[in-house]
């Protein structure tokens, strides 16, 4: 597996004005937890922008400038709700040979045939599913074909692959993916229907009309029969 190396840098004051400080000179502050320790480092943005354009769950190693290196894995990253930039992160402790219990981005490939062939859209119930293996065995992100997918199919939890060492945390028939018909389908649906029910209200009215026409030669012949009898 390959493990990012990030440096980080001790910080001994703490406070938000300290933090503000930190990122505007291009550092974020984090916090560094495990059973035993409870740590505050600050690392340079450069560096976690690498590790955020890897997209997955990653582990990282954290290199202090005095003190051995940890393996880490980020537990949360703030972010600011309105320029969406990264405020403050923490790293969880991971322990080498020991099991950890994280989540992992579930990615869609392929192209279903409900949406390719039928009109269809995808509907992704989750992003993220819940795993539990050994540092050395996390996946990175799973796949999950959706290429069989047909309109009203869905995918499981327990369509997920099979990984050597990987525990799947949830319900095994919890929805992950779905083929659903668009809105739009539905309203030329409705529309199709609507129309037809149109010709069929044509059709009867044209038939009353026919009847009533038939009545009303009926009544006008009345009167000369009794014209001609008189």
């Amino acid at each position: 597996m390959n493990i990012q190396k990030i440096e980080v840098q001790k910080r001994e004051t703490v406070g938000r004005g300290h933090c503000r400080r930190l990122r505007s000179s291009g550092r974020i502050p984090i916090v560094f937890y495990g059973k035993t320790r409870n740590e505050r480092y600050s690392l340079a943005e450069p560096d976690f922008r690498v590790m955020d354009k890897a997209a997955g769950a990653s582990l990282v190693e954290l290199e202090p400038e005095e003190g051995e290196a940890s393996l880490a894995l980020i537990k949360e990253v703030q972010r600011d709700p309105c320029t969406n930039a990264v405020l403050h992160i923490d790293f969880l402790e991971v322990t080498r040979g020991h099991e950890l219990q994280t989540k992992v981005p579930l990615v869609v490939i392929g192209e279903a045939i409900g949406v390719k062939l039928e009109g269809g859209i995808l509907d992704i119930m989750t992003r993220e599913v819940e795993v539990r293996c050994r540092p050395s065995l996390l996946p990175s992100a799973l796949e999950i074909d959706v290429s069989e997918l047909a309109l009203g199919d869905s995918l499981h939890f327990s369509a997920l692959p099979e990984l050597e060492g990987v525990t799947y945390i949830g319900d095994p028939e919890l929805t992950l993916v779905s083929c659903v018909g668009t809105a739009s389908g539905r309203a030329d649906a409705e529309e199709e229907d609507f129309e037809m029910g149109d010709e069929d209200a044509e059709g009867t009215d044209e038939e009353d009309s026919e009847g009533k026409a038939s009545e009303g030669e009926s009544s006008e012949d009345a009167p000369e029969d009794s014209d001609n009898e008189a």
